[in-house]
């Protein structure tokens, strides 16, 4: 074996692959925060949504940054499985621009002479203090890191023409019909799985035909076999996530192998499409056979597209009945919403989005704490009351140890500008819903224990809890309403939001003191009066801290 072949071509990989990372990533810091605006706006129907899907993809040139992206907006129930679905299949078509781009730029131009002063342009800009501008830099620097990878890769791989005994070992594995064509769909996805990026395998296809290692009929087979590999980012992505995560990893596999399958089919037919729409002979001309690839890859990805978007609901209840299924049979039964890992393929961007969208769906979830707590409060006894309040304070002591490791996560991959800002906001809004959830069940227990001892609040305190309810509610209010007209929380740091929550605050304070002296009063200092008049102050603290709670969300980012 030659090794130092073997170097030089995992090194080109190693650069190209860094190099499409890197171009992702900026490209996602540039326009992260207007992601989550298009694609909520762009999933209204299957149409709009396939074309969402290829937009994004080939903006940030990372079909795998836009399938886990999507399986994070299913997971955080930001859009349905039948949007995913149409998303994914867009992402599918966009992925293909990749390879025309490869084709035309990377085996026609003197690469060194555009990507190498990119690089240089590129580490000017990374300097900038202007985050668009660092932005653009880092996408300068994976552009030509990119196009410096392919060019590893094509010197390192020697033409089969003047080096006719390194393609002597293939021989075996491409004269066996239909069955090399097999062989090399389970090769394409295996490279896939193993690289995690189909863009980075498409190149090494597209180089391996155009040195003449392999027939075009293998190249095909292996673009077919990077379209099932590409689907293993979405479902490492979504192994801990909810049901609905899984479903749409899922899905996205079920197309992808679908679309296989129908291509071997009909393999033969639609090889000779491609034959008649781009010229040259892909076995004589090897100049054609990187257009005969790209042309191939593209028009898999479009008919299986135009196939299969009228099965989307169909697709929807396939993967949910099976991902259901299994769910009941193991027992993991995860309907409720879950953070998704920091893979290597998220950025601080795209994780963003997704925290921001799971901390606001944990506070909408909080509400349900303070009806329950009224409930217990305002109406006779009821023990499942009592039991579903500190069920829920469970999970939500378990969802803030889920949150801070995941913002660990994330400040591991590097917080820039704003961001270190935002984060800091999160962690204190989720310490702040989470100290809410532990006031709401102290007053469950509280309720509990005076059940038992035969204790309850006369008339007066009744009335004045639920003013304090009626307070905090306005409070809620006022962060719920305006989380769901914003898509961050840069909305409550309107002052007039603030100045509301500060008077709602400031009516809280008076409320309990004015009820805190009601409890010295003689009448509440005798023996039957002072138990209901104690656990009226008790719950009335607890009340208090709540609204001192919400108040801290709001202010959070201060």
């Amino acid at each position: 074996m030659n090794w130092s072949l073997l170097i030089q071509v995992l090194g080109g990989l190693g650069i190209f692959i860094y190099g499409m990372k890197l171009l992702s990533e900026s490209l996602q810091r540039v326009a992260g925060d207007r992601l989550r605006s298009f694609l909520s706006s762009m999933t209204r129907n299957r149409v709009s949504a396939v074309f969402s899907g290829l937009f994004i993809t080939s903006t940030i040139q990372s079909s795998s940054a836009t399938t886990v992206l999507v399986v994070g907006f299913v997971n955080a129930g930001l859009i349905s499985l039948a949007q995913a679905i149409g998303v994914i299949m867009g992402a599918n078509i966009g992925t293909t621009i990749t390879a025309w781009i490869v084709s035309f730029l990377g085996f026609k131009f003197n690469i060194a002479s555009f990507a190498l002063p990119a690089v240089a342009a590129g580490v000017i800009l990374n300097f900038s203090r202007k985050e668009s501008r660092s932005g653009w830099g880092s996408f300068l620097i994976g552009f030509g890191f990119l196009f410096l990878g392919l060019d590893y890769l094509k010197t390192s791989v020697p033409d089969s023409a003047k080096d006719p005994d390194s393609f002597l070992f293939l021989q075996q594995y491409t004269n066996m019909g239909f069955n090399s064509i097999l062989l090399f769909v389970l090769i394409g996805a295996l490279l896939t799985i193993v690289i995690q990026s189909s863009s980075a395998s498409t190149t090494i296809t597209i180089t391996l035909a155009f040195s003449g290692y392999i027939p075009i009929d293998a190249a095909y087979g292996m673009i077919l076999g990077e379209n099932i590999g590409t689907t293993i980012t979405a479902n490492l992505a979504a192994i801990p996530g909810n049901r609905n995560a899984k479903k749409a990893a899922l899905a996205h596999t079920l197309f992808n192998v679908f679309g296989v399958v129908w291509a071997l089919v009909f393999f033969k037919m639609f090889t000779g499409i491609v034959d008649e729409l781009i010229p040259g002979d892909p076995l004589t001309d090897k100049e054609s056979t990187r257009f005969h690839i790209s042309l191939f890859h593209t028009m898999f990805n479009i008919t299986n597209t135009l196939i299969l978007i009228w099965f989307v609901n169909t697709i929807s209840k396939v993967v949910s009945a099976i991902v259901d299924g299994f769910a009941s049979k193991t027992g993991k039964d995860k309907d409720s919403i879950r953070l998704l890992q920091a893979g290597t393929v998220k950025t601080t961007e795209l994780a963003m989005v997704e925290l921001v969208e799971f901390t606001k769906k944990i506070i909408r979830d909080t509400y349900d704490f303070l009806r329950l707590t009224e409930q217990i409060l305002l109406q006779p006894y009821d023990a499942t009351r009592i039991l579903q309040v500190l069920k829920k304070e469970e999970e939500l002591d378990q969802v803030r140890t889920e949150v801070l490791t995941y913002l660990n996560q994330i400040q591991e991959t590097g917080v820039t500008g704003n961001y270190a800002k935002d984060v800091l906001g999160i962690m204190e809004r989720v310490k702040a819903v989470e100290e809410m959830g532990d006031n709401f069940a102290s007053i469950a227990r509280k309720m509990r224990k005076s059940h038992r001892q035969k204790v309850s609040l006369d008339k007066t305190f009744g009335h004045s809890v639920k003013d304090q309810m009626d307070l905090l509610k306005h409070h809620y209010d006022i962060l719920l309403v305006n989380l769901d007209q914003s898509e961050t929380f840069d909305i409550l740091g309107n002052p007039q939001i603030r100045n509301q929550s500060r008077e709602y605050r400031f009516q809280m304070i008076r409320s309990v003191k004015k009820n805190d002296s009601k409890v010295k009063k003689k009448k509440y200092q005798k023996k039957d009066n002072l138990m209901p008049a104690l656990l009226y102050r008790d719950i009335s603290r607890n009340l208090d801290n709540i609204s001192r709670l919400l108040n801290a969300a709001i202010y959070a980012d201060v």
